[in-house]
């Protein structure tokens, strides 16, 4: 649920602190510059970094010293947990959530409203963050994502809790991608990989001890607020010398509201389409018009002015991977299987969901490590999707009677599967892409995998939803289906009579199981999508973080 998210900010962030210069260059000064590092390519030297690039020279940039970027670092890592802590404890609180706002038709939102404004707000960030004071923006982030944190927590309705999530997304996004601008201006690059390595374990980290520590992050906050105020100094940019009209016109703020607002559109319908609305109410079919207009406008918009596009249109022609995410979708409605059918507690179902999330995080890195050393990487994406497509079959028989040893063992299939395909379409993308469009293609690529997230878990809601209402009556006869929605899944033990609830426990096994066919679908897709990947080699081209 997070890797991808926190991949996303980092290449993001790191690809805008490297071109802040070209930016600001004139067309002509672009080609030149573009023919110059193409032929030092050709004849096998070494491109020269682009002036002003932080980290690239040693002797004109002033890194912090020893102990100050021991204290950014640990700053930065704190703020890493926070983000994913909240991503992933929310998946064990929701059920939790439903008993106590009776609102089990909210369930989507709680995570949609945070993968939303995360992911559509990640590639304005990352030109945020070339153009403004990048300090001010991050610190702005930390605030934010704080104050939704709170909003949450005092939430005195599902309605609040959505919001709070929302503007924690916001907040998110400009975390993850500033967390990669600060360094990347504080680290020399030599280094950097182990730094970024060190922030980006986190999730793992926080994957662990989320179940342990619950919602707690406003001491991380609050401690990484201070350490990265007190030792990160602005650079010196040229972009600094743009006009305040200038640098909100390079944002394209324009592009981002148009695809923000066809994003929420069809968030929309998903979420109303077949549950609290039907099909063919004006709201959703509304909504529906107003996601094909609005991106329709964005996708002309970003032709028009490819320039300052948030997407550029060209790299689509070069595009040869697809990442589709549903994977999310386990994370959230296992913590339902566990608490419901299993009838354990939210801390209980987070402890379970460890063998899913500690795999995924194990076959990433080893595949990443096979990578570097076999030179190939297509192999990782047919085994990873083929594992993955197996472990999601495995996950859809999971019924009442289940025993640990199954639901253990096909979490660890599927997050193997997972985790061995993870980071490999980045890979593809640094190889089949030139240097200039490998920070914008790998943004692209995690753009659309976060995307995928938020609507996969709308429609795995509506899934769930549908088949929950129809299997009610057919499981449980005698049982008042608005009661059982209404109990939420925590209270549902409480609020059904003993003599019936094992029908009420088959209907909500049955409405996963339906859920749960939607990663097997996309898992299939991503393989045959896989199978037609370019077969090309990473030996002998340096696969950096920052595309240089």
């Amino acid at each position: 649920m997070s890797s991808e998210y926190s991949t996303s900010g980092i290449t993001n962030a790191v690809d805008h602190v490297e071109h802040v210069e070209t930016v600001l260059s004139s067309e002509k000064e672009v080609r030149a510059s573009t023919a110059t590092s193409k032929k030092a390519l050709h004849d096998g030297e070494k491109t020269p970094s682009h002036p002003g690039a932080a980290g690239e020279n040693p002797e004109e940039t002033p890194y912090p010293k020893t102990m100050q970027m021991i204290l950014l670092t640990i700053g930065i890592c704190l703020i890493m947990f926070m983000i994913t802590l909240d991503m992933t404890i929310i998946a064990t609180a929701i059920p939790r959530i439903t008993t106590q706002f009776n609102s089990i038709n909210d369930v989507g939102w709680y995570g949609s409203a945070y993968l939303l404004t995360m992911t559509s707000l990640q590639p304005s960030f990352g030109k945020i963050y070339t153009f403004f004071n990048i300090k001010m923006v991050f610190l702005s982030s930390i605030v934010i994502f704080e104050v939704g944190s709170i909003l949450c927590a005092a939430a005195p309705s599902s309605v609040v809790l959505i919001v709070g999530r929302a503007v924690a997304g916001i907040g998110s996004a400009g975390l993850m991608t500033g967390s990669m601008v600060v360094l990347g201006n504080t680290v020399p690059l030599r280094k950097r990989a182990m730094y970024i390595g060190a922030v980006t374990s986190m999730y793992g980290i926080s994957s662990v001890l989320g179940p342990i520590l619950g919602g707690i992050n406003l001491p991380f906050g609050g401690l990484a607020l201070l350490f990265v105020s007190i030792v990160f100094h602005n650079p010196k940019r040229k972009t600094n010398k743009l006009s305040f009209t200038n640098k909100i016109r390079e944002t394209d703020p324009i592009g981002a509201t148009f695809l923000i607002g066809g994003v929420i559109c069809l968030l929309l319908a998903l979420q109303w389409g077949g549950i609290s609305k039907s099909w063919s109410s004006p709201e959703v079919y509304g909504c529906l018009i107003g996601f094909g207009l609005m991106i329709t406008i964005f996708i002309f918009l970003q032709a028009l002015h490819p320039n300052v596009a948030t997407i550029p249109p060209r790299l689509f022609l070069k595009q040869r991977t697809v990442f589709l995410s549903a994977w999310i979708e386990h994370v959230y409605y296992l913590a339902f299987y566990f608490q419901v059918v299993k009838g354990t507690t939210a801390e209980g179902s987070g402890i379970r969901s460890i063998p899913y999330l500690i795999s995924i995080t194990l076959a990433a890195m080893t595949s990443g490590l096979l990578v570097s050393l076999l030179g190939f990487y297509a192999p990782f994406i047919w085994a990873g999707t083929a594992i993955f497509t197996i472990g999601c079959g495995m996950l859809y028989t999971l019924d009442v009677c289940s025993t640990l040893g199954k639901w253990f063992g096909y979490e660890v299939i599927a997050g193997i599967g997972v985790g061995a395909c993870f980071q490999i379409p980045i890979i593809a993308v640094q190889v089949v892409l030139s240097t200039e469009d490998m920070p914008t293609g790998n943004a692209i690529c995690f753009f659309f995998n976060s995307l995928g997230g938020a609507i996969a878990i709308s429609i795995a809601q509506n899934i769930f939803s549908n088949t929950l209402n129809q299997q009610l009556p057919i499981q449980a006869p005698l049982v008042n289906p608005l009661l059982v929605m209404g109990a939420g899944a925590t209270g549902l033990r409480a609020a059904v009579p003993y003599d019936l609830l094992p029908g009420v426990l088959k209907a909500y096994a049955i409405a996963i199981q339906k859920a749960f066919i939607l990663p097997i679908v996309t898992a299939g897709v991503a393989f045959l999508c896989g199978v037609g990947i370019e077969r090309k080699t990473v030996k002998g081209k340096k696969l950096a973080v920052r595309g240089v």
